[in-house]
């Protein structure tokens, strides 16, 4: 998590007051497990800081200024922390975000929806910060009181995973969020239809338009636009001119025929706005020839009082509004180090402002659609963004939370990814396409509205389109779209209790299959919408003896693209020694797919020679997990091997299930015990495959081992996870030498 790094950094983690005394318990928590850490009120504070843990989600005002004055608090925070410069990245540290918004990050609707923002600041700085730990908590305080909150909260930091967005339930439930492919059927009647009323913000150019003119073909609602441009009247000397160089051309020549003087800057001007009357009057003359009424309303949708003073001109001639489509956006694109408050303020102002004043607005009219135009962004953060990130992660916990309180009510929060057309320059586009991000085409995307807004009322809420929602797939130096991490890990006695079981001479040794658990975790932690299908080629090059369990020994994984797509580089190191691998392997991402067939059984009967524990296998209770052996031959074994979940571990979100793959491990070294002699050590793992069937908290599973002796003292085993007649895992080329 980046806390080993505050323990050994001497300017300590800052954490920010909150109303009910959980800060002052964080802090009391962090000092005994030996870190630095002081209450601060001050954004100033965090330039100096080993790290931030932002609790002002957690405050009681559940209103949204309370919430916006959190989330631009939360960003000086960490505009301040950004000012910790170590070349173009900010140095090492931590920054967390603490926030209430149910414990589901909203996805159920919470009246604390607006809190929402601060996953979308602490996503984008993961994405900005390679160096630096970053996570959001969504802590549900329902019944807990201020110290349980801060227990919750430092567990989480200390032992708690490498994934960024995690939830923590009130009832002791720890959660992660992961996009869901949903196809949805196209062909049906949208929900808006000849007698519907739609008010849409930001619909009269660039691709809301061209959406509200395919919803105008398939259901012909009358649609009222709003936007800032005032639509006025051209000048007589561009009639007939379309190109930006001939507009400035026919002003700059009536402006000299009048004797009138002209800046560049304002040619420009007139230019500009010229062609976003021309777009406006396009998009209603569109609309009307799809045969849709339709309207434009020169109105700041961010403003209050001229959208109640629009919407009553709408109902005057239409009668209510039955439908909002909330598409108004700014883009102000820097990174938190360089982004300023008004940059931050302005893109707020538009989308929540926005939104706000629409909701209010029609709080009395008979609304049966209400949808709201989102960005991946939020769903994964995005460089340069945060800003966006935050403002669309609080539509998104809006749309849930209004689609909890309106039944009927077709509500959807749309995750765009990039469009080809609007902001999306050759060049971008280019670059897009090399890192795997695919672009909307304009009537695809067009078609994709209609097609959402022919879902039923009770259809997904929040939802991305364009394609998988991949964190980091347009960071630039990513490749593969992934950048360079690091993960922190804390073992200790009381936190990882069966370990004790796997201790030789009175010291706990760290297991090899605790190493292919933490490869997978995080990489599911760096590439969460794509699937681990394999761990290859670990190699031990050196054991890790827990002589600090007691106090706590850290351990830190790392994780490197590779040149290769979909493969990662990982590995598990001392920090002290962040240069020496311990362990090292690759991470293959994917699709699982479903495994074979059982293979036949390789054994025929016997048992092994002797005890099965207490001599080569000198495992304790939490990893006797052989259960039952059903036959040992020269070819391999047949046993029943308990899981994790049977041997009583702690209930986490276990990518593997390290007790079962222990289990495996010494079914090979007590066949090469019985039958090459001596004490066998694994050395190296080909590869842990992964298939659909999920080899995680569950068993027990009936394992086949195939054994090949390669040499003197040397065994090579393959070994199949069998579930309902299909293997759900493979351990392939497991090595093990002989020692006397």
């Amino acid at each position: 998590m980046g806390l080993e790094r505050a323990r050994f950094g001497g300017r300590g983690v800052v954490v920010t007051r909150d109303d009910d005394g959980v800060a002052a318990a964080v802090v009391a928590r962090l000092e005994a497990a030996g870190l630095s850490a002081r209450v601060v009120d001050q954004p100033e504070a965090a330039s100096e800081a080993e790290g931030v843990i932002y609790l002002g989600g957690l405050m009681r005002d559940a209103g949204a200024d309370a919430a916006l004055k959190s989330a631009r608090r939360a960003f000086a925070f960490a505009h301040h922390f950004a000012q910790r410069r170590d070349g173009d990245d900010v140095a090492p540290g931590i920054f967390v975000t603490v926030q209430d918004t149910g414990g589901d990050f909203g996805l159920s609707g919470t009246e604390r929806a607006y809190h929402g923002a601060l996953a979308g600041l602490s996503k984008t700085a993961d994405l900005e910060w390679s160096k630096v730990g970053v996570k959001a908590v969504d802590l549900e305080r329902t019944g807990r009181s201020a110290d349980a909150q801060a227990e919750a909260i430092v567990e989480e930091l200390l032992a708690g995973g490498p994934e960024i967005e995690v939830g923590l339930h009130a009832d002791g439930r720890r959660i992660t969020l992961k996009s869901e492919l949903r196809p949805v059927a196209s062909g049906g009647r949208p929900k808006p239809g000849p007698s519907s009323v739609l008010v849409c913000s930001g619909g009269a150019r660039g691709v809301t338009a061209a959406t509200l003119i395919a919803l105008a073909r398939a259901s012909q609602p009358r649609i009222a636009l709003l936007g800032r441009t005032p639509l006025s009247e051209e000048p007589a000397a561009c009639a007939g001119v379309d190109d930006d160089a001939g507009l400035k051309r026919a002003l700059l020549m009536a402006a000299k025929a009048a004797g009138q003087p002209v800046k560049p800057a304002e040619l420009g001007r007139q230019v500009k706005q010229i062609l976003a009357v021309r777009e406006i009057r396009a998009t209603l003359a569109a609309l009307q020839a799809a045969g849709s009424e339709a309207s434009y309303h020169s109105t700041d949708v961010a403003d209050p009082a001229a959208v109640r003073t629009a919407l009553a001109d709408v109902r005057a001639a239409w009668g209510p509004i039955t439908g909002i489509v909330h598409g108004a956006g700014v883009l102000a694109d820097k990174l938190i180090a360089d982004k300023t408050r008004d940059q931050f303020d302005w893109v707020l102002k538009t989308k929540v402002g926005g939104l706000r004043a629409l909701l209010d607005a029609t709080a009395n009219d008979p609304i049966d659609t209400l949808v709201m135009f989102s960005s991946v962004a939020a769903r994964t953060g995005n460089v340069g963004q945060c800003d966006y990130a935050m403002a669309n992660e609080i539509l998104n916990k809006v749309a849930a939370a209004e689609g909890k309180r309106r039944p009927g009510c077709r509500v959807a929060s749309l995750g765009w990814g990039p469009w080809e057309g609007g902001m999306v320059t050759p060049a971008l586009k280019a670059y897009f396409e090399s890192h795997g991000v695919p672009l909307i085409p304009l009537d695809v995307g067009a078609q994709m509205l209609v097609d959402e807004l022919s879902v039923d009322a009770d259809g997904a809420v929040e939802v991305v389109l364009g394609g998988p929602p991949r964190r980091a797939s347009i960071a630039e130096g990513a490749a593969g779209g992934i950048a360079a991490t690091a993960f922190d890990l804390l073992l200790k006695r009381d936190r990882q209790p069966y370990l004790v079981d796997h201790t030789i001479e009175a010291t706990p040794v760290l297991p090899a299959v605790m190493s292919l658990e933490w490869f997978a975790r995080a990489a599911a932690a760096v590439a969460p919408e794509r699937a681990v299908t394999a761990v290859e080629d670990l190699r031990v090059y050196k054991g890790i003896v827990l002589d600090g369990f007691d106090r706590g020994d850290w351990l830190r994984v790392t994780v490197e693209p590779t040149d290769r797509e979909n493969v990662l580089s990982v590995a598990l190191v001392d920090p002290k020694e962040p240069n020496r691998k311990r362990y090292g392997a690759r991470v293959v991402l994917g699709e699982q797919a479903h495994g074979p067939a059982a293979p036949a059984p390789p054994a025929n009967g016997g048992d092994f020679q002797g005890p099965l524990y207490g001599d080569s296998l000198f495992h304790g209770p939490a990893f006797q997990v052989i259960r039952r052996v059903d036959g040992v031959g020269e070819g391999g074994i047949v046993a029943d091997l308990d899981g994790l979940q049977g041997r009583g571990w702690p209930t986490e979100a276990w990518a593997t299930d390290p007790a079962a793959l222990d289990g495996a491990l010494q079914l090979a070294v007590r066949w090469a015990q019985d039958h090459l002699g001596g004490r066998g050590l694994p050395t190296a793992i080909g590869a842990l495959r992964l298939f659909t069937g999920e080899l995680s908290q569950t068993g027990p599973w009936r394992v086949t081992c195939r054994t090949h002796v390669d040499g003197p003292g040397h065994l090579r085993s393959d070994i199949a996870f069998v579930a309902d007649d299909r293997v759900v895992a493979t351990l392939e080329g497991v090595e093990t030498h002989q020692r006397p």
